[in-house]
Parts: C-alpha cells; structure tokens; sequence
C-alpha cells in the first residue's frame, strides 16, 4: 500500500485529523499541500502553509520503511523549500511519522540544531486499537487486516457522525481498504464492513459530480441513459459511480482535467477502472495519469 499518498489524501482532505495527531492547536489558516522542489529529486510529502505569518510552516513526511538516511533527506527538503520560496512565516516544524519506533532507524548526528523543531510520531504508540474515535480512521492503516475491517466497522456505527461526514467517512474508509486489501473487490470490501446495501448514487461525491456536471459531460449522459434497464442499468449504474468517485479523486489531487484526459477515463471499461483505481495512489503527477492512460489506449 501506497502509504505516503493514502495520508497525502487523508490529510488534504480531514487536515483537523493531522492537528489531532500531532496534538497541535487546528486553525483554518492552513492549507495543505505537496511541494515539488525545483531541479532536485526532492519532494516534500506534505506541507501545511498557513495564511497567517504568525502560525509555523508545518512540514509533514510519513515513512513507513527503515531508511538511515531518512533525516538527512528531510531536513535537505526543508532547507531547500525555505531557500527557493522564502517564506512570509519565519517559524518552522517538522513532523515525522513512523508506524513504529522500529521504523525509525534515520542517523541525527549531523542535525542536532535542527531536533528543536522536530517532533516524531509513532502510529502504533497514539493511535487507537479497541475504541472508536476521531483518530480510528489512521488505525485501519496500521492494523492488520481483521482488524482493521473491525475497526472500520466499529467507527462506521458511532452515532456521533453526521450524515454528511458518514459519507465522507465511508468514502474514505473504502479508500484505505481498497489500498489495504488490493486484490479484494469493491463489493466484497463493503460486505466485510457490512455496507452491501448502500446505494452509492445516493452519497454526496456522487450527488455533488453529477450537480456540478464537470465530470464526463456526454459520456456520463450516455451511462445514464442506460440506466433505466434492469440488470444493465445496475451495471451501468455501479461503473457510473465508480467513474465520478474515482474522477474527484484525480480532480482533487491534479486539478480540473483537460477534456482530452477526461474521455480516456470516460471510455475505460469497468475492469480499466478498478485497475486505475489500485495504481492511482503510485501516480506523483498528473504526467503519470497520462502515461497510464497512454498505454491502454
């Protein structure tokens, strides 16, 4: 699983859930992003940049695997970020999360004037196992697979989520088991967490694509024209849905897409579509879509 950007995803689109990780003070100053430094095989996994000068410049990196290196590698991109962009926030912090403490094996001998702005999480030692609460959408990550079916079970009954944020919810659960469990089918995943019966045309990413209409213009009218069959129309109805998920999911990681983009993935067919929704996570640009997209044409 594709850790780094299942988090990049997590914390672009709950950014609260990284304050309450981390056990920062939330303000909706920030903004997070992913920052490609220029001439360098660089890349910060996640950056929250505040609107006001006064809050810190939060740099986030996820590792998940052992790399002794990893320090010097972090503490470059921060120093490189700070040199070409030139920040109105003078104050910085750096925050690392591992798995485990076994994870971090990274060398600080070098950047001991930079260990006051450091703080390091291990997932394992803060997050929750046996109850539910706002951090349990991190647990499924970690846990092992029974587990973290039982865990997404148990968060998707609290009463204490509104609709609209059940919705969000389910969407990102099925988000981390699909990565999680990435041989196992859609249907199959949501019988485990015992959501089979979830129309999926009835949630909001589906409501809202379809409102909008910037999704796949003719094509989606076409898909829903066929609806109105029987057997075919439930067929359609679900390639439909996973079309406009998996769409807002690219729009909102890349930007609005060019149309031309747009109809490839409108043609693809519904196996086309499961795989682009396994490899989606791997792609650092939209350069990649494209390539993708290229080679199954």
């Amino acid at each position: 699983m594709k850790t780094d950007a299942i988090f990049y995803q997590l914390f672009q689109t709950l950014p609260d859930l990284f304050f309450k990780l981390a056990n920062i003070p939330y303000s909706d100053s920030y903004q997070f992003q992913a920052v490609e430094l220029k001439q360098t095989a660089f890349r910060l996994d996640g950056l929250f940049v505040p609107k006001d000068a006064e809050l810190p410049l939060i740099f986030v990196e996820v590792q998940f695997q052992k790399d002794e290196r990893f320090y010097g590698r972090f503490f470059s991109e921060i120093m490189l970020y700070l040199y070409q962009q030139q920040p109105k926030p003078v104050n910085w912090q750096a925050v690392a999360i591992f798995p485990s403490r076994v994870v971090d094996v990274g060398k600080l001998d070098y950047y001991q004037t930079e260990l006051p702005h450091l703080q390091r999480i291990y997932l394992d030692e803060v997050l929750p196992l046996n109850t539910a609460n706002d951090l349990s959408l991190l647990s499924i990550i970690i846990a092992n697979e029974s587990k973290a079916i039982e865990i997404a079970k148990d968060l998707l009954q609290q009463p204490s989520f509104q609709a609209e944020e059940n919705t969000l919810l389910l969407n990102m659960i099925e988000t981390i088991l699909k990565y999680k469990l990435p041989h196992t089918p859609r249907e199959e995943i949501w019988k485990m967490i015992n959501l089979a019966h979830v129309d999926i045309t009835r949630t909001s990413w589906y409501q809202e694509g379809k409102e909008q209409g910037i999704l796949f213009g003719k094509e989606v009218g076409k898909l829903e024209g066929k609806q109105e069959g029987k057997l075919e129309g439930k067929q359609e109805g679900k390639q439909e849905g996973e079309l406009l998920l998996l769409m807002r999911l690219l729009q909102k990681r890349f930007g609005q897409l060019n149309s031309r983009v747009t109809k490839q993935i409108a043609q693809l067919s519904s196996e086309q579509l499961e795989q682009l929704a396994d490899d989606f996570f791997q792609f650092e640009s939209v350069k990649d879509l494209q390539k993708w997209l290229k080679e199954r044409a």
